[in-house]
């Protein structure tokens, strides 16, 4: 008998290490949550619209809910008035910074006569899920030239997204944005 309660207490005092053991097995099965995949708006096209301003300032404001990093999308199928932003990626700056960084980008390789003042407000930046696989991108500013607030101008981009997911949201909203400049740019020089 002493045999057996030997072995049964040699077992019990065991116990807490085999448990310690299973559980940093576990652990390390278990995949690691890697970090989001930041992304910008890509290269800057090497090319300027001829008919393109010169910027002498330029300021990008948007509000709260697109101050964050995050890619933004709609499902309109299921919620139109739900904005979800994908959980793995991320931009690597707030919209309205690279919007700017990329006008200030363009600007400085423009020809254009003067220099402008130009001030926008982003209203929109996010991708649209009219169907599970059919999504497209939204790029709204409202934007001023010059110092007068009365010359306003409201510009919008609605663009098929190459896919239906954070890359296609990349994507597409990198190329409105770039299409969106070139609209900016050549309004701007005829202020």
């Amino acid at each position: 008998m002493r045999i057996e309660k030997d072995v049964e207490m040699g077992l019990l005092m065991r116990a807490p290490f085999w448990a310690l053991t299973l559980l940093l097995g576990a652990c390390a099965l278990t995949p690691q949550a890697s970090a989001p995949a930041l992304f910008d708006l890509g290269p800057a096209p090497t090319l300027a619209s001829q008919a393109a301003a010169r910027m002498q300032q330029v300021d990008v404001s948007a509000p709260t809910w697109l101050g964050g990093t995050g890619i933004a999308y709609r499902l309109t199928y299921q919620d139109a008035f739900r904005r979800e932003v994908y959980r793995d990626s991320r931009w690597a700056a707030p919209p309205a910074v690279l919007l700017a960084e990329r006008l200030r980008q363009r600007a400085a390789a423009s020809s254009g006569p003067g220099a402008v003042i130009l001030r926008l407000e982003l209203e929109e930046f996010g991708q649209i899920f009219d169907t599970p696989t059919q999504s497209r991108v939204l790029l709204r500013v409202r934007a001023w030239s010059g110092d007068a607030p009365a010359v306003l101008k409201v510009f919008e981009l609605n663009r098929p997204a190459p896919s239906a997911d954070a890359a296609g949201a990349v994507q597409g909203l990198s190329r409105a944005s770039d299409e969106l400049i070139d609209l900016l740019l050549a309004w701007a020089a005829q202020k």
